[in-house]
């Protein structure tokens, strides 16, 4: 039976399908990082990244990416959210592996039969795992970092769970944390700020909008940077704020509460897509967080 893959569906508009010219940029994008202060202390175990276009971003992922220390790496944990199929769970790939413009990563199917007999994680068809992007955009630095190493994907993605629904993904998820070989990737943009985003919360204390938003997306890292899934519930029940990857960010919250091991959390860079400053405006923030053990 021939191998079932996902295509890497986005390359071409979301950012460069030209394999040669897309590990030029990726290289660059991490040296750029790099340069901005050493790397210090232990490897990260998890990030939190943007998934938008790379024009946007893919300077942003560079600075989580390049706290992964990549010999470490055996197993990597892609939890990203849903932007179109409508689940109330969590769902694995079809596929056999998610092929990129950098070579195919393969799927670990023992883990994914492990997580099956659970009965909390389904399968998503496989064109609606090509239409989402949340997860196709990290492949390709998953690939680069990783690049001549064995490891495989673990890809999940997580739909609009309940609070209870979070806490059941991230009791069953955790126990992979005692593993050092494996690293979870939290694929998640931070504040929509716009009419088209249907979102345009302002503190007008701040000054202009975009120093607003900035300021309401510090207020939800400090809550991420707890630890405490019950912070950043209580922050997203207060702003509404349009966090697309909440959902998967509180799941890796939920696993630190049903962990046994510690690891701190730490906001290292943020962006956003444009300055807004008129009710006209809209704007994309991305933030980049890294999770060591302590």
């Amino acid at each position: 039976m021939p191998r079932v893959a996902r295509s890497p569906s986005h390359a071409g508009s979301w950012y460069e399908q030209e394999g040669a010219k897309l590990q030029q940029q990726i290289e660059g994008w991490l040296a750029k990082a790099q340069a901005s202060g050493p790397v210090a202390g232990p490897g990260a175990r998890a990030i939190i990244a943007p998934h938008a276009g790379y024009s946007y971003c893919g300077h942003v992922m560079a600075h989580a990416y390049q706290h992964i220390d990549p010999d470490s790496v055996r197993r990597v944990f892609l939890l990203g959210p849903s932007h179109h199929l409508a689940s109330r769970s969590c769902l694995l790939s079809s596929a056999q592996e998610y092929t990129t413009p950098l070579g195919a990563l393969r799927i670990d199917q023992q883990v994914y039969a492990e997580l099956e007999a659970t009965g909390a994680f389904g399968r998503m068809p496989l064109d609606a795992d090509e239409a989402e992007h949340s997860l196709e955009l990290h492949t390709p630095y998953i690939a680069q970092l990783l690049r001549g190493r064995q490891f495989s994907l673990v890809p999940i993605m997580v739909g609009a769970l309940s609070t209870d629904g979070e806490a059941s993904a991230g009791g069953l998820l955790a126990p992979y944390l005692a593993d050092p070989g494996n690293l979870f990737i939290i694929s998640s943009d931070f504040c929509h700020w716009g009419r088209r985003f249907r979102y345009t919360f302002t503190n007008k204390e701040q000054g202009p909008i975009w120093r607003s938003v900035q300021w309401l997306d510090e207020l939800g890292m400090r809550a991420i940077e707890q630890g405490d899934p019950a912070a950043f519930t209580s922050y997203l029940a207060t702003y509404q704020n349009t966090i697309c990857g909440r959902h998967p960010i509180s799941v890796l919250l939920q696993m630190l509460a049903h962990s046994s091991l510690k690891f701190k959390i730490v906001f290292n860079y943020y962006d956003q897509s444009s300055k807004a400053i008129s009710s006209s405006d809209s704007s994309v923030s991305y933030a980049t967080a890294v999770m060591t053990p302590l």
